[in-house]
């Protein structure tokens, strides 16, 4: 698949922005704890109370003592994880808009194929995060958006050009014509020609990735069935054995006796 990558960049201006967590720094965290709408509104409450007993005083003793047990807290690591979280939501969430942006061109064929994708590659991350990352699937989505907006590119570069009206085939010499305008109209076919092959060729990376995200799903949705079961299952047959020969044994110890 790493072959046709360089399909997808047809045109540099609508390339995605690959949106990536970036090392959190100490003043990243402060921020986080302090500007999110739990906090300001935790802030807000503590003010109210401090104008409530001590006027502006108290308003601004409030604050202070709010940004300095928030300030505090971020050196735990559970906060810290908590704020991660945050992050890569947040990340995940200008990556997504980001993509139905670039895609919105594509049409809402498109635009439906694509959800369905995005669905399922949300699915394997929540049921298989390391199967997830192992095949790159939040990489392979920007992909497919590429891929379908240079489709789309394609067609439309089709019906501007109004290749549709051209021949087939380069017509018979005319006199009506110069043989200027007959070395135009073969550039035209030759040009419509290669525009089709490329449309078929991004057309099959599209279905590509479509199939690929799929085999990938069904892989994690099916459990890996390993020989404990085998084992299990003859381990009861090898107890049933030796409890039919021990009954067996003492049958014939029984017999013999009473002989």
């Amino acid at each position: 698949m790493t072959g046709h990558l360089a399909l997808a960049k047809m045109d540099d201006s609508d390339d995605l922005v690959h949106l990536t967590p970036q090392q959190q720094t100490a003043l990243t965290y402060v921020r986080g704890a302090l500007f999110n709408p739990v906090s300001l509104s935790v802030m807000a409450f503590a003010v109210c109370v401090g104008v409530g007993y001590a006027g502006m005083l108290g308003a601004l003793v409030a604050m202070a003592t709010f940004v300095a047990l928030g300030t505090t807290a971020t050196r735990y690591r559970y906060v810290r994880q908590q704020l991660d979280k945050q992050f890569e939501y947040r990340v995940k969430q200008r990556r997504e808009a980001e993509r139905m942006r670039v895609l919105k061109p594509a049409g809402p064929v498109r635009q439906q194929q694509y959800a369905d994708l995005r669905d399922l590659v949300g699915e394997i991350e929540r049921t298989d995060p390391g199967e997830a990352q192992r095949f790159e699937l939040q990489d392979l989505l920007d992909h497919f958006v590429s891929l379908a907006v240079s489709h789309q590119k394609c067609l439309d570069s089709l019906r501007l050009a109004g290749s549709s009206d051209l021949p087939r085939v380069m017509p018979l010499p005319d006199a009506s014509r110069s043989q200027r305008r007959r070395d135009i109209m073969q550039r035209r076919l030759r040009h419509r020609d290669e525009c089709l092959r490329r449309i078929e060729r991004i057309a099959d990376e599209l279905e590509a990735v479509d199939e690929l995200v799929r085999l990938v799903a069904q892989r994690v949705a099916c459990p890996q069935v390993g020989d404990e079961l085998d084992r299990e299952i003859e381990k009861r047959l090898w107890e049933l054995d030796e409890v039919d020969a021990a009954l067996s044994s003492l049958q014939n110890e029984a017999r013999a006796l009473a002989g």
